[in-house]
């Protein structure tokens, strides 16, 4: 009875249905165990720790002493040959505290600077996760188009096989020669080849999947549409110059410098600080007795007056770094706007090979069915029909290649609009969040005058704004635009770069 319910358990299992791997599952395992994207995490939270070392001059400093002392000295006497011993004791204890009450702008400046690193760490997390997560769907793409490619041909050797045999048959007939035989066989080894390639690329693309999401690929179901795809090549502009992580993290990083030109021009400005002590000491002896009470405290405003050209050589190179990180602003726009034009022309060549090649596929079949029937009523040769064999064949290798483009290229705009992120693809999966760590760690710190200090400190931030590199102004409207009309009952069409403007520009 045992082995009866236990071979009918094992049938069940063998004939349920396997549910098909889906690429929300792929993408949600990535963003969870991806280590590229926990790396990336883990160095955010090391830049979050930048805010916490810039901050702590506002925070109060405290610290306690505690000394005890033994002084044994022998001196020769002046009044006789011998010599005279001295033995003196000590202990104390003490408190300590500082608080600084002005840097001159400095500390303000250091920690906006670290604030804007740390934001543009955040930005460079999220192109990562872009990055990441574009690479997932290239790869479950790949795998999805190998497969059908190693189907698509594998059918055709099953085709070409059944062919070589009739070939021989007719030739045993007379029907065909030699010739024709070998033109057969020759078609159905470069298949085989073909096929044997495309296999190994499947493997590949297998590799591939497996090193992103962490395990090895199952049966792979079709993709869902991707969300947030922008209609036409203007609006993917407007949405890069609003969202592109990677505008974001160079706007960023410009900022940060410009607050680091003015942390240095403040070396400049006096500092103000308080310090005081509270203790108790005995400098006479190890009796707790004879401990007598300390108070003392002060405020000190240091000002320099020679730096030894230290300070303005600082704020020379601060500058030069702003201007480099403004170019470097400038480079980028461009960077965005090249790889949106190549993403949007490659979905709309991929949509217009999808058309074509399910065209040719229809037509292929058709042909291929009519010199079939025509080879076989002895009146169409078999080169026709390897040619027509090859032609279904091509068409249906170039319908995979085109429905692989359409989608990679989608996923690649959205990429580069920053929009590719988990939040969008897998709704229902814990999201990572980047300003969690920062928030933590600020509520740990203890800092009665901060908000104090910093606000009166901020009041003396000098302008950390330099001459402007020659790169076009913010608002200039500098981009690739669409050239080429759209023909009759298409909608998107190719785009190609054009000149950028020279109105506008801040050149000074």
């Amino acid at each position: 009875m045992l082995r009866f319910v236990g071979a009918v358990s094992i049938l069940l299992c063998a004939t349920a249905p396997v549910r098909a791997e889906t690429l929300v599952d792929a993408i949600a395992d990535a963003y969870r165990n991806n280590p590229q994207l926990q790396a990336q995490r883990a160095e955010l939270r090391a830049l979050d720790e930048s805010v916490i070392q810039a901050g702590a001059p506002y925070r109060l400093s405290a610290g306690l002493t505690a000394t005890i002392g033994y002084n044994d000295r022998l001196q020769r006497s002046a009044i006789d040959t011998g010599f005279a011993r001295f033995e003196q004791r000590s202990m104390g204890t003490s408190l300590s505290v500082g608080q600084l009450l002005s840097s001159g702008g400095r500390t303000a400046a250091q920690l906006s600077a670290a604030e804007a690193d740390v934001l543009a760490g955040r930005e460079r997390l999220r192109q990562a996760e872009n990055e990441i997560l574009y690479q997932v769907v290239d790869a479950y793409m790949a795998v999805r188009r190998d497969d059908a490619l190693a189907e698509i041909q594998a059918r055709s050797v099953a085709s070409y096989e059944r062919q070589v045999a009739q070939a021989r048959a007719r030739e045993a007939e007379g029907d065909l020669t030699k010739t024709d035989i070998a033109q057969a066989e020759a078609q159905l080894l470069i298949i085989r080849a073909a096929l044997a390639q495309t296999q190994a690329s499947l493997e590949q693309s297998r590799s591939r999947f497996a090193a992103l999401v962490g395990r090895n690929p199952g049966t792979l179901a079709a993709p869902p549409p991707l969300p947030g795809l922008p209609t036409s090549i203007d609006a993917a502009y407007h949405a890069a110059a609003q969202d592109s992580p990677l505008l974001w993290q160079a706007v960023l990083t410009e900022q940060a410098s410009r607050h680091r030109i003015a942390a240095e021009r403040a070396e400049r400005n006096p500092t103000i600080s308080a310090q005081g002590s509270y203790g108790y000491v005995n400098p006479l002896g190890f009796q707790t007795r004879d401990l007598g009470r300390t108070l003392s405290g002060g405020i000190t405003v240091t000002m320099p007056i020679l730096g030894q050209g230290v300070i303005g050589s600082r704020v020379r190179a601060a500058i030069a770094t702003q201007q480099s990180a403004a170019y470097q602003v400038e480079d980028t726009r461009r960077s965005v706007a090249a790889g949106l034009l190549n993403a949007w022309n490659q979905t709309v060549t991929a949509q217009r090979q999808i058309a074509s090649g399910e065209a040719a596929v229809a037509a292929a079949r058709v042909a291929l069915d009519g010199v079939r029937r025509g080879f076989a009523e002895g009146f169409r040769s078999n080169f026709e029909l390897i040619d027509s064999e090859q032609r279904l064949l091509n068409a249906q290798v170039l319908l995979a290649n085109a429905r692989f483009g359409l989608y990679t290229g989608q996923a690649l705009l959205l990429a580069q609009l920053g929009r590719l992120d988990a939040a969008a693809l897998t709704p229902a999966a814990p999201r990572y969040d980047a300003a969690e760590n920062l928030r933590r760690q600020k509520a740990a710190q203890v800092g009665p005058f901060v908000p104090i200090v910093r606000a009166f400190d901020r009041l003396q931030v000098s302008s950390g704004h330099s001459r402007p590199a020659p790169v076009p102004a913010a608002g200039t409207d500098v981009r690739f635009a669409p050239a080429l009309p759209a023909a009759a009952g298409e909608g998107a069409t190719l785009a190609r770069a054009l000149p950028f403007p020279v109105e506008g520009r801040s050149d000074r």
